[in-house]
């Protein structure tokens, strides 16, 4: 390959370097010439992106070639930014190797290229990050001409990975502040509670039962209590409180919701009693008032605590899902269960109900309001339709998506009036109950496990997060300060736009480097991504206008707007993260304590 555009590459794109490297000619093939692109500018193409990019700021360009296109359309179009998805790997490699296309792949206004389909998700997240109302989405010649219904695939997945982003981000909003101080306070339990990857595959368990607060769990809790002896019973969430009023104690109890309410769920004693799974996004005061019998798990989500824990998402094996049955499915995998059975996992509202008996924590009158919005219907694994909603259609897909995740599992649905779950074929419990009631569990062995290997206290291991935290409290004040100062330095800065442009242009400069230096810090992102997560969405979906626009007057006042609100929502909301990563620096720093 061409050592110059590889130079480029690994500066810029790291992670088209590694898939490069994954690459492999197929032996005994001869390598075919990369795709030939026309020498001349095709006029009536760039037409035709022009007529369909309007006033969108980013261009989605479905494929690379061999850049001649790319290069017209940063020729053409200099004040937009373009995202570049090539599908081809193996052509992209052949590119790369026969052409010095350095100069290209350097251009500022060339943003983003994603190459192969394991990358295009990647694409699609910084797409929404940066779009603003409008998307164009343009392809080269060859890829209109040939592949039409591809490209309409495309578009239609990226529309609807954009809902669930959008989605996503007013849900960080609702509950930032409570996420990010349970990321923040829960740190100090990672060193004396096991992680769900130190205990990966150490049980062989032939069947797991999880155990959802549906409606249909009501009819099938005394087969639970007949199979707790038999299966592993991990209680997703408040169906705990059922399990509980019947006499069940589950093996494990998964928490993930990060909401103050939660804690009614667990306000009777006996729903601590057994075993505790909790991921770093649950409310931290249930675990904090178990002291033992804790499993916990950092979610691939939170950045928070893998800066503070130096740890790779790679390194995670959970995943977060909008509902605690999807938690409680990934702890049961790989916990080693090779049979997964869902109880109590309705998906809707049979018979216009909400939960099972026993479930207390809702009142009715938002049990009535979450009936009165379930406005869509889906089947029922009798063959009729169940009421439902948006949200529950979103728990079915993620649930369905994460059973063919783990083709190795069997996965059967119990429940009786639920929702069909893909993957999950319809048997009632009776019948489990017979396949399974030959295997025999120790009703301790999660909580043996945990004395066979206890988590021991290192300094070695904690010392590092709790300088990093110090560090960032200290940071904090610094960038208070460096805030106040940036204001002040651009509170003139539109009326020097049109008295002293050169002025102006010094300054904007200087803007860029203060700015710069704010919100490159390493922690910047992992924090305030989490507690301000709106804000920081809305500056950048404006930052390809900022930096594009060449009217120096426009160009000042979308800075004044857009990097001043944003600083404004910095500065009110840090003296709230400061106090959080105090609190967190005091709980690791009493470990030290405790151990000495």
């Amino acid at each position: 390959m061409k050592q110059a555009n590889l130079e480029v590459i690994q500066q810029r794109f790291p992670h088209v370097l590694e898939m490069l490297g994954s690459v492999v000619p197929v032996t005994g093939k001869k390598e075919e010439a990369p795709v030939y692109e026309q020498l001349e500018r095709d006029e009536i193409w760039l037409q035709a992106v022009a007529e369909l990019m309007e006033d969108s700021k980013i261009l989605f360009v479905y494929g690379f070639g061999q850049g001649l296109s790319i290069a017209d359309l940063l020729e053409r179009f200099p004040d937009r930014w373009l995202f570049i998805y090539e599908p081809d790997e193996e052509a992209f490699k052949q590119v790369i190797s026969a052409y010095d296309i350095s100069f290209l792949l350097n251009h500022p206004n060339l943003y983003w290229i994603s190459v192969g389909e394991s990358q295009l998700k990647l694409l699609f997240y910084l797409l929404c990050s940066y779009m603003q109302e409008k998307l164009a989405f343009v392809a080269l010649r060859r890829y209109l001409e040939n592949e039409i219904d591809i490209l309409r695939d495309v578009r239609e997945e990226f529309m609807e990975y954009k809902a669930d982003y959008n989605t996503n981000k007013y849900t960080e909003n609702r509950f930032r502040k409570e996420w990010t101080r349970n990321y923040l306070y829960h740190l100090s339990e990672t060193f004396n509670t096991p992680s769900i990857e130190r205990m990966f595959q150490s049980f062989k368990i032939s069947s797991a039962v999880v155990v959802s607060s549906g409606p249909s769990l009501t009819e099938d809790i005394e087969w639970i209590k007949k199979l707790s002896p038999h299966s592993l019973i991990i209680a997703a969430g408040s169906s705990v409180q059922a399990l509980i009023r019947h006499g069940i104690t589950p093996h494990l109890s998964v928490i993930m919701d990060g909401h103050e309410v939660n804690d009614r769920i667990f306000s009777n004693p006996d729903t601590l009693k057994s075993t505790l799974f909790f991921t770093s996004s649950s409310y931290y005061g249930i675990s904090e008032r178990k002291e033992n019998d804790k499993i916990h798990a950092v979610l691939k989500n939170d950045e928070i605590s893998q800066y503070f824990l130096q740890k790779h998402k790679n390194q995670l094996l959970m995943v977060p899902t909008p509902s605690v049955a999807g938690t409680a499915l990934q702890v049961a995998v790989h916990l080693g269960a090779e049979k997964i059975i869902f109880a109590g996992q309705d998906l809707s509202y049979p018979d216009q109900k909400v939960y099972s008996d026993g479930i207390e924590h809702f009142s009715a009158d938002i049990t009535k309001s979450m009936l009165d919005k379930a406005t869509q219907t889906v089947e029922n694994v009798q063959g009729g339709y169940n009421a439902t909603d948006s949200s529950f259609m979103f728990m079915k897909e993620t649930i369905e998506g994460l059973i063919q995740n783990f083709e190795q599992i069997t996965f059967i649905n119990s429940t009786r009036h639920g929702a069909v779950i893909e993957g999950a074929p319809f048997q009632p419990m009776e019948e489990i109950y017979n396949e399974v009631s030959h295997a025999e569990l120790e009703p301790d062995a999660i909580k043996q496990w945990m004395v066979d290997h206890p988590s021991i206290l290192s300094p070695e291991e904690i010392n590092p997060v709790k300088d990093r935290l110090s560090f960032v409290q200290e940071d904090l004040l610094k960038v208070q300060s460096e805030i106040r100062v940036l204001r002040k330095l651009m509170s003139n800065i539109q009326q020097l736009s049109r008295t002293k442009p050169l002025k102006c242009q010094n300054m904007i400069v200087e803007i860029e480097e203060r700015w710069g230096e704010i919100a490159n810090r390493e922690w910047f992102a992992p924090l305030y991504e989490s507690l301000i997560p709106l804000e920081l969405a809305r500056f950048d979906r404006m930052l390809p206008t900022i930096v594009t626009e060449e009217q120096l007057p426009l160009k000042a006042g979308y800075i004044y707007e857009y990097l001043g609100t944003l600083l404004v929502d910095l500065e009110q909301n840090t003296p709230d993260l400061l106090e959080m990563v105090t609190e967190a620096s005091k709980r690791v720093e009493g470990l030290l304590v405790k151990q000495a």
